[in-house]
């Protein structure tokens, strides 16, 4: 067996002599970008291609499986959809009656409550005036 120096494991003096230890100088470069960036531009910097189609990596599944169900859904004949679109149209044409019909009876419940706050205000001001008419009348007595 060799000695080892004090202080240091058995595994470090097999690795290294001790005489390497005390001798071995810091290494002072660790890093040079020469030369990279011709390197870099022998091809030519080019900017990524977009993708055609999104990525569906990371979404919800759940979401993703209904959409892919959803797309294949939508898939039917020209007469199929003539009959859509039609069914569509129709729909809008209901709601929008409806709607008109809502608005004219939001129309006339407002008119109708303002004029019964006109007529309660005007019952509250003929009130006033007969209590002034009375209170005038009394000192007058």
């Amino acid at each position: 067996l060799k000695a080892r120096p004090l202080g240091c494991s058995p595994f470090l003096a097999r690795a290294a002599p001790a005489a390497s230890l005390l001798g071995a100088m810091a290494k002072s470069k660790n890093h040079t970008g020469h030369n990279q960036i011709y390197k870099n531009h022998r091809n030519g910097i080019k900017k990524t291609r977009r993708p055609k189609k999104m990525s569906m990596q990371g979404m919800n599944c759940k979401f993703v499986r209904n959409q892919a169900f959803a797309k294949r859904g939508m898939k039917c004949t020209p007469e199929e959809k003539e009959q859509r679109l039609a069914a569509q149209k129709e729909a809008q044409k209901r709601m929008e009656e409806k709607k008109a019909f809502e608005k004219t009876q939001r129309l006339k419940e407002l008119e109708q409550m303002r004029e019964a706050e006109k007529l309660k205000a005007a019952n509250k001001q003929a009130k006033r005036d007969a209590a002034a008419a009375a209170q005038k009348k009394k000192p007058a007595e």
